[in-house]
């Protein structure tokens, strides 16, 4: 294979006296052409060799039926109106629209698809106020983290004057009175460098409607606390505003609260810093109702007293991880996972179970949405075989109906979903999904395996549908989703089992995985690739270069690959919780050191078949990690050898991409998977409705 030269400097850092090379730092620079100019090289030596890959005239082709359909989130309810996200599958991106009834067709309010003719813009999120007459809302510009706030009048369908910099991740909250909203920014600390610069310690601010941004009022800031992050609510009364603040530096939460309805009052810490997660669900006349895991490592909901701070429990912690719960009509519907599938439950103001939402099959809920002012519950259920359906249940009545489903009229893919159990290096059992035609077994095997994973940052994997996923399995391959410690499937004990000095316990979940795999017949070494993204890219680097002989093809995608630095862009220091920083002490380095993708690749490995994938606007895993990753595995790897570096343009981290940038990126990753575990797809063809 021919691979563009890439240049190595004399870098070596000192950490802790330990001297250790960085001979591609200067892949580090967004800002520099040189740095551009080779990332542009790089890709075009990718497309050259996918475009020469087979079977992928028939992967776009049922990738673009499977991406065709249409979507819709649940509808939320605001001042009698009801607002969702919709695409009717033909559009580049979804638009936001308004209606009177709950899946109305109504009108279109926010349409990113005039913002940008390659389809490069998206709705990031929009934000009713209390009346549903305004709504703040951003786009999301060539898939960046950065957020723009406007102002939109839904009777004339007009910007106001506002506009609001330098916001990330946390959804701005309304005043009662639609006066204005809190919101919170973080701006880059090098305004040349927005792309890859830290950003700068987080500050929650109050706006004014049809006031300029500099007028915005300082409400709360803690300058020498840059790793912090603000997450406020304000209640449906427009009366109490709460906020839990997250410090990752010292991997603690800490909760708030200002009474509004007091003139001069200020936000005052109700629940001081502990290692325990905590989220706002609503407030009854005795208090705030909350999430935590504080005393209870699966979850609880409590009712916490805004003066005091005291708590006390209303839904206890059960045996399933309580994920959510949200206040709909006078009653509590909580989301829970059993083993890495969805149920529902409901409860009374006060705590008590009062029934259930019976859900369709093996699946989950990835969305759920309430109201006080409606006694109407809905939410979005899929598994790996059945695309979104929205469920409206009636806690009036108790009746549960479909009112949207995706594949309503067309075929569903005709799979099915077997869940196994996995013995870990250390005698942990963990669940992994595996999905496959019903022709597919182990007995008839071994078949084309991907091995997929994440494993971290308390994410739950659930099973949910993915058009790449049933397009791998329609074709005769075999997709597994593994449950590993790190992620949050079994609560706070399985995070932390999983994070800082037990991350190792993650990499053996996953290898145990694959070794079950084999023994049990699915697959062998030669036809079983491992992917993963962002967290889990690491894992496929750490999987790649701990256990190479085990994996045919390996797809790191936007991955965390230099752990020595990772802290040093954008909101990288966030990580910190799961990860810790090898500059901080010579045991978190050791930690890190030990497992680092980049750090570990060795001239005497031989690796299996790569292709490494980033995007051009990736500011939160900057692509700095996959370019010096691809370098230096280039630079180690034999003449023969596969070791490619795909780069997006006009795309980040993974949200906000447009349908025709899907179709094209999941028809390289199939086509990759599928060439070097031995999958074809000559006979894969988009079906008839």
């Amino acid at each position: 294979m021919s691979f563009p030269e890439t240049r190595t400097v004399q870098q070596v850092d000192d950490f802790h006296g330990v001297a250790v090379e960085d001979p591609y730092r200067w892949l580090e620079d967004q800002t520099s052409a040189e740095v551009s100019d080779w990332a542009r090289a790089q890709a075009d030596a990718a497309e050259e060799y996918l475009q020469g890959l087979p079977g992928r005239a028939e992967l776009a082709a049922r990738l673009g039926q499977l991406l065709a359909l249409p979507s819709s989130t649940p509808p939320s309810l605001r001042g009698g109106r009801w607002f969702r996200v919709t695409n009717d599958g033909v559009q580049q991106q979804a638009v936001l629209r308004v209606a009177g009834e709950p899946m109305g067709e109504g009108k279109v309010l926010v349409d990113p698809n005039l913002a940008a003719a390659d389809g490069s813009t998206s709705l990031a999120i929009g934000v009713p106020d209390h009346s549903g007459e305004l709504i703040a809302w951003s786009y999301q510009e060539s898939g960046s983290d950065w957020l723009r706030w406007r102002v939109r009048s839904l009777e004339t369908g007009a910007d106001l004057v506002d506009d609001l910099r330098w916001a990330k991740f946390v959804a701005p909250q309304w005043l009662g009175d639609s006066s204005g909203f809190v919101y919170a920014v973080a701006p880059p600390t090098d305004p040349d460098d927005i792309y890859s610069a830290p950003s700068a310690a987080p500050r929650l601010m109050l706006h004014r409607i049809a006031t300029a941004q500099e007028q915005d009022e300082l409400l709360f800031a803690l300058p020498e606390q840059p790793s912090a992050l603000f997450r406020p609510w304000i209640d449906d009364q427009g009366r109490w505003l709460v906020m839990v603040v997250s410090d990752s530096a010292t991997d603690t939460r800490s909760v708030w609260a200002r009474d509004l309805s007091e003139p001069g009052s200020e936000l005052r810490q109700l629940i001081e810093p502990t290692h325990t997660e905590w989220e706002f669900v609503t407030t009854v006349p005795a208090g705030l109702v909350m999430r935590t895991d504080s005393g209870a490592a699966r979850g609880q909901v409590v009712l916490v007293d805004p003066r005091s701070g005291e708590f006390s429990t209303l839904i206890a912690e059960r045996d399933d991880l309580l994920l959510t719960a949200v206040a709909a009509g006078n009653a509590l519907v909580v989301s829970w996972l059993a083993d890495a599938r969805s149920a529902i439950t409901v409860h009374d103001l006060d705590g008590d179970q009062t029934g259930g939402i019976d859900l369709p099959g093996l699946g989950s809920v990835g969305e759920l949405t309430g109201s006080t002012d409606s006694s109407l519950v809905h939410l979005a259920f899929s598994s790996y075989q059945a695309p979104t359906r929205i469920l409206a249940h009636d806690l009036a009545t108790g009746n549960t109906s479909v009112v949207f489903d995706a594949a309503a009229g067309t075929r569903s893919p005709d799979l099915v979903t077997d869940q196994i159990w996995v013995t870990s290096a250390d005698g942990t059992r963990l669940p992994a999904f595996v999905v496959h035609r019903a022709d597919i077994t182990p007995d008839n095997g071994p078949h084309p395996c991907t091995l997929y994973g994440y494993g971290g940052f308390n994410v739950s994997v659930a099973p949910e549908f993915s058009p790449g996923i049933a397009t791998f399995a329609e074709a005769g391959g075999v997709w597994v989703v593994a449950t590993l410690r790190g992620g949050g499937e079994y609560g706070a004990d399985w995070h932390d089992a999983g994070r800082l000095a037990r991350k190792q316990n993650v990499f053996d979940d996953a290898i145990a995985t694959a070794e079950h795999l084999i023994a049990t017949g699915w697959t062998t070494p030669d036809r079983l690739a491992v992917n993963g993204g962002s967290n889990g890219g690491l894992l496929v680097g750490a999987l790649m270069t701990q256990r190479p002989e085990l994996f045919a093809a390996a797809v790191p995608q936007v991955g965390v690959m230099d752990m020595l630095r990772y802290e040093r862009f954008t909101i990288g220091w966030f990580w910190a919780s799961d990860y810790g920083m090898a500059s901080r002490s010579r045991a978190e380095f050791d930690v890190l050191y030990a497992y680092s993708p980049y750090h570990r690749l060795r001239p005497d490995v031989r690796y299996p078949a790569t292709l490494v994938m980033t995007a051009d606007h990736d500011d939160r895993v900057v692509p700095a990690h996959s370019f010096k990753f691809a370098a230096r595995l280039q630079a180690v790897s034999p003449p023969d050898a596969v070791a490619y570096l795909r780069v997006q343009s006009s795309a980040g981290h993974g949200l906000g991409k447009s349908r025709s940038t899907l179709i094209a990126e999941r028809t390289d990753l199939l086509a990759f998977l599928g060439h070097h575990t031995g999958l074809t797809f000559d006979r894969l063809a988009p079906r008839p409705d």
